[in-house]
């Protein structure tokens, strides 16, 4: 299973990953399943994979090695202590953490599952003509070909370069995909899923409506800092500019890059500014125009990593404060000259001076915040988000609007999310913010971009404000992502933003809104392509043409890039939805035939776990605690003497209304952490929310599974018997005989499985010489409908009848045998000619794959290349990429010619029938509801 889900931002691809996992561990398909996704994400997979499909990961960090090394010895190996396991994007390339995992898949593990998140970021890094492979490219290529199965995640797969795509997808499935290698549409067919929002509103389902509106500001003096300082700073750019002219091409290019994040600063807060601003003032009062090399070197080897990116979330903030120093200071350096000093000191007294004081943007903030979260001084259940890009600014503005607010009580009203945010604290902020507003005094969270990714904060709140806005439309879209997304209960969410009318800059940043936000309505996430390009012009070279800058941004100039994409990815939306109306109209027929098939209803699932809890000594009935419009709630008590043997407590603790903490003692978390409700159902309110503290649980959560294991695990003792008897809807006894088939092929590998009934009428009369007749087909359907009936609302006979009955199960399976055998044959034989033909097929279509594949190379081998690539010395890091993609073509030609021969006759056996199994499971009997 080789499969791209390229969905949609906030569409669902976490559960899409979870559904194709469960699948295949129904299948037997996987016995081992590693998850890799960014740092900020890692526990919410944790959470997702056990709460919807009742899947228990273990997460590998520092935290967790450190304790195995401990328990186990310092060799111990964290991979062979499982076999489900998350792992952060930044700890695949750290050879602590990934050469035990080698070791433990070896050159290939069959049945092990590669689910990659955020996929997009394994692609090689975009060159000017020839993606380079980055070190996290190398780490997953070398991880990814060791697993059978490989499942990618990425609402941005394409970033408009051919190689880097197909770099991507050679990962992913190398059998139909090359690096360097153009990608032809129809051979995404076979692994790509991509729906947008647009689409999924398009066949009916519903999301909200996203308003973007700026909060316009106007009207300001002529001294107001903001302005002031926005007009010295472009004063002082002119100035980089024209020394930057007389350097060399790379050294201007860093020197201008000095005066961008200046600006960058200043246009999220002064506060920012002024710190960056002296900082930059001592490399300035240090460049001395020699030592420019060095300068420059250190200035990128100061690059700015963004918080959530950081291993140590308790050091995050520090080492990113320092890195943004070191790199002003440098920046200083390489822009030095004796005439920016008097325009820097300027600035700087200018800042120092303002850097305590709430600005416009605060005044405003506060002002929406008393008219729409607290009217008449009183706060109502309205929640709302702040994004800052920077630490300090974060800080500057937690400080202003506590000052504002502080006849509101403000302290237990506002809390921050940012990147040194404990991973404890995190999940109490998240839970806290998703509850119900009437419990909860909580009602901002001012976050910096470290809650970007990994925080889901839709379930109370649909209002954001971005108190400056990120010159990479990724983060913009990724943080209007935190409450436009699945599960929103409100019709429209929105989406605010700062616009001062009288800054020449703001021009700009509301060009970039609208042209991020029209990419978005028109092309979705693929429409990133554009954005990026947009956002990449703006950090090599700073806001200075504003009105031209603007009419760039909004002319559409790179649709050429966005045209690759779509062309490569088959986007078009008229193709689009009419490939996903078959695939719907599809899947609504092998849904719904699964739910004739299975039968698994909400009703029925209730009463088994009734019927399981009873068995252990509790009552469901016992536990009603209410409902929610309309739906049943259920309270198990953790006291009740049922449960205390047996591992129950563990089972419970899921449903506990928080996460236990890191240094938390287990017997104080229980005893202070109360269970949450549980539904059968979706247990929503009226307003269409998630009800506050009720789990709804389903066939794989654990504590189903835990009580389905009375019937499964521990087979028919303690009570449990073969032969049960039911009351049925007709007027004759009948009985029924379930049988499985299991149909295995080469390595022990489940091929097939199926149930075999055979029903019969039953009587005692005559049974010492005549055995039970099978039904036949009309007969047998009738028997099986009353089954159905009498399951729907099960009741027993008295117990002497019951008790009369199962003297004859043993007689009765033995004279139903013979059929069920006879049955099970036919089935085996079309079973094996079907498994015989999918094999054929699969073995024909994957030597026609190889064969194309090969032809594609060797065209692709035969055309000449980019002499450019070689000849200028700006492309030599990739002039060596293509050369060294040309070599892995060769390679690939080579064993290709093998794959050819053998890979199709290894598919072909694999569905071979080497083995089967027919067991009895037992006797159901329906005694007519009259006698």
């Amino acid at each position: 299973v080789n499969l791209l889900i390229a969905d949609d931002v906030g569409a669902g691809k976490t559960v899409e990953a979870g559904l194709v996992l469960r699948e295949l561990l129904l299948r037997r398909r996987v016995d081992f399943a590693l998850v890799a996704a960014p740092a900020g994400m890692v526990r919410q997979w944790k959470d997702e994979l056990e709460s919807k499909f009742g899947l228990a990961f273990t997460i590998i960090d520092r935290d967790y090695l450190a304790t195995l090394r401990q328990e186990r010895g310092y060799g111990a190996n964290p991979w062979a202590s499982g076999t489900r396991f998350i792992i952060s994007h930044s700890l695949l390339v750290d050879e602590t953490y990934v050469g035990g995992l080698r070791d433990m898949l070896g050159a290939f593990r069959p049945r092990a599952l590669l689910i990659l998140d955020e996929a997009h970021h394994a692609a090689p890094a975009s060159g000017s003509r020839y993606a380079i492979d980055s070190q996290f490219t190398r780490a997953v290529r070398g991880l990814a070909d060791r697993f059978e199965h490989r499942l990618f995640l990425s609402a941005t797969p394409h970033n408009g370069h051919s190689n880097s795509f197909s770099a991507l997808l050679e990962i992913l499935d190398p059998q139909r995909f090359t690096r360097g290698v153009p990608v032809r549409p129809r051979d995404l067919d076979a692994i790509m899923v991509r729906r947008l929002k647009s689409d999924l509103r398009y066949f009916g389902e519903t999301f909200p409506v996203r308003r973007v509106e700026p909060i316009v500001i106007s009207g300001l003096s002529g001294d107001a800092p903001e302005l002031q300082l926005s007009l010295m700073l472009a004063a002082y750019g002119e100035a980089v500019r024209a020394r930057a002219a007389e350097l060399p091409p790379r050294l201007a290019g860093f020197a201008r890059l000095g005066f961008v994040g200046l600006q960058q600063r200043l246009l999220s807060s002064i506060a920012a500014f002024a710190k960056t601003l002296e900082v930059h003032r001592r490399g300035l009062l240090r460049g001395d125009g020699g030592g420019l090399e060095d300068a420059a070197t250190s200035f990128v080897e100061g690059a700015v990593e963004t918080e959530d990116e950081a291993q140590d979330e308790t050091t995050a903030a520090d080492l990113l404060q320092a890195e943004e120093d070191q790199a002003a200071e440098t920046a200083g350096m390489l822009a030095s000259s004796v005439s920016d000093i008097g325009l820097v000191d300027e600035m700087l007294e200018l800042a120092r001076k303002c850097a305590i004081r709430p600005d416009a943007r605060v005044r405003k903030l506060v002002e929406w915040v008393r008219v729409n979260l607290a009217p008449d001084g009183h706060w109502n259940n309205r929640r709302l988000v702040i994004f800052t890009e920077y630490e300090d600014t974060r800080r500057w503005l937690e400080r202003r609007l506590a000052e504002a607010l502080d006849d509101l009580d403000a302290d237990t009203r506002i809390a921050i999310f940012t990147g040194s945010t404990s991973t404890d604290r995190r999940e109490e902020l998240k839970r806290r913010f998703n509850s119900d507003p009437a419990g909860d005094p909580l009602r901002i969270l001012i976050c910096t971009d470290a809650a970007r990714e990994g925080i889901n904060l839709q379930m109370r709140c649909h209002d954001l404000i971005h108190f400056d806005l990120p010159w990479n439309p990724a983060r913009l879209e990724q943080r209007n992502g935190r409450i436009d997304r699945k599960l929103q209960p409100a019709k429209e969410v929105w989406c605010r933003y700062f616009l001062y009318e009288q800054r020449p800059e703001d021009v700009v940043l509301q060009a970039l809104v609208r042209k991020t936000e029209l990419i978005r309505q028109q092309l979705g996430s693929a429409g990133q392509v554009i954005a990026n390009r947009l956002s990449d012009r703006l950090e090599h070279e700073g806001i200075w043409r504003p009105r031209a800058q603007a009419q760039e941004i909004e002319g559409g100039q790179d649709e050429g890039l966005e045209h690759i994409a779509v062309q490569e990815m088959d986007d078009e939306t008229e193709a689009r939805r009419a490939r996903q109306a078959k695939e719907l109209d599809d899947l609504r027929a092998t849904l719904e035939r699964s739910r004739e098939r299975v039968g698994v209803e909400t009703d029925e699932l209730q009463a088994v776990v009734a019927t399981a809890l009873s068995r252990v000594g509790t009552s469901l009935d016992a536990a009603r605690v209410g409902d929610v419009n309309g739906t049943p709630l259920f309270r198990l008590d953790p006291a009740d003497p049922a449960f205390a043997i047996g591992g129950w407590q563990d089972a419970l603790d899921d449903l506990r209304l928080r996460r236990r903490k890191k240094s938390e003692r287990l017997m104080d978390w229980r005893s202070g952490v109360p269970l949450r409700q549980v539904s059968f159902k979706p247990a929503t309110t009226k307003e269409g929310a998630d009800a506050e503290g009720v789990v709804q649980v389903h066939l794989e959560h654990r504590l189903v599974r835990r009580l389905l294991s009375r019937f499964v695990s521990q087979g028919f003792s303690t009570g449990l018997s073969r032969a049960c008897v039911i009351r049925g809807p007709g007027a004759q006894p009948r009985v029924v005989l379930l049988g499985r088939l299991a149909l295995y092929g080469p390595g022990a590998t489940r091929l097939h499985e199926e149930i075999i009934l055979v029903t019969a009428a039953w009587t005692e009369a005559g049974r010492g010489t005549a055995p039970l007749r099978p039904f036949g087909a009309t007969r047998e359907d009738a028997t099986l409908t009353q089954l159905q009936q009498a399951l729907q609302n099960p009741s027993s006979p008295p117990e002497q009848i019951i008790g009369r009955i199962r003297r004859w199960a043993a007689q009765d399976a033995a004279d139903l045998e013979p059929e069920l055998r006879a049955r099970a044959e036919k089935n085996k034989n079309e079973a094996g000619r079907n498994l015989a033909g999918i094999g054929e097929a699969e073995a024909n279509s994957l030597r026609r794959l190889l064969e194309e594949q090969r032809q594609r190379i060797a065209k692709a081998n035969a055309e000449p290349d980019d002499q450019q690539l070689s000849f200028l010395p700006e492309l030599a890091a990739e002039a060596e990429q293509r050369r060294r993609d040309r070599r892995h073509w060769q390679t690939k030609l080579d064993r290709l010619a093998v794959d050819i021969e053998q890979e199709p006759e290894r598919v072909r056996n694999g569905y071979t029938v080497v083995a089967d199994r027919l067991e009895t499971i037992g006797l159901v009997y329906l005694w007519p509801e009259g006698n």
